[in-house]
């Protein structure tokens, strides 16, 4: 099947995306850890955050370049994911031990906040959603793309026909062609937006970290 070209409203979108790898990389270097500065058990979960985001923002950029709406979408649900999870650490009432507790391979849904709520991923999205209202419904959504689901149904459908013929054309592909361009420059908008949530706690860890003892005590 011939690849079309995404539009240029995409496209430079996607480059803002690849973009963000960069600037991610610049706050890791120049905020969180600048040469010679200690490191924390909380600088290795940076590490693993930024990572994962430079990982999945390859993939999310080849699936949207080459039409595949279906993984982009459950790309996109993975760095949510890791925007929330990341932010965990400051709901938590000691953030080192939350991290050391992530490194030994505890999982984070079975961890709890300071209040002594669990951290599960809809815990979550409810303590973001204020600051981005998106968030709840974007993500309830995602979550059928994650798992195979209705959502993979509906994707499979190509056209339906009316109530005399009552046909039902399927389209087994892995370009979703029948997307129009707002719908994926909303997964790519919303993409950016977890990218901005990851972005704000990592630099406000470099901040925290610049404290002395006792600003930090107060």
């Amino acid at each position: 099947m011939t690849q079309p070209t995404q539009s240029q409203a995409v496209e430079l979108l996607l480059l803002e995306l690849e973009a963000d790898v960069e600037r991610m990389r610049k706050i890791l270097s120049e905020v969180v850890t600048p040469t010679g500065s200690t490191m924390f058990p909380l600088d290795f979960l940076a590490f693993a955050a930024a990572k994962r985001h430079a990982s999945t923002t390859s993939a999310f950029v080849a699936m949207v370049r080459s039409w595949n709406m279906v993984i982009a979408r459950a790309l996109l649900r993975m760095h949510i994911d890791t925007s929330l999870r990341f932010s965990a650490a400051w709901h938590v009432a000691k953030p080192h031990a939350f991290a050391l507790s992530v490194l030994k391979g505890e999982r984070i849904d079975k961890m709890k906040s300071r209040t002594g709520a669990r951290l599960t991923d809809a815990y979550l999205v409810q303590l973001h959603k204020e600051k981005h209202p998106w968030l709840p419904a974007v993500y309830e959504h995602l979550s059928g793309y994650v798992h195979f689901s209705g959502a993979h149904i509906s994707d499979a459908i190509q056209s339906v026909g009316n109530e005399e013929d009552r046909t039902v054309e399927f389209l087994v592909s892995d370009q979703d062609l029948k997307f129009p361009e707002f719908s994926w420059t909303e997964i790519l908008e919303c993409f950016r937006e977890a990218t901005s949530i990851l972005g704000t706690f990592l630099q406000g860890w470099g901040a925290t970290k610049k404290l002395s003892d006792e600003q930090l005590e107060a």
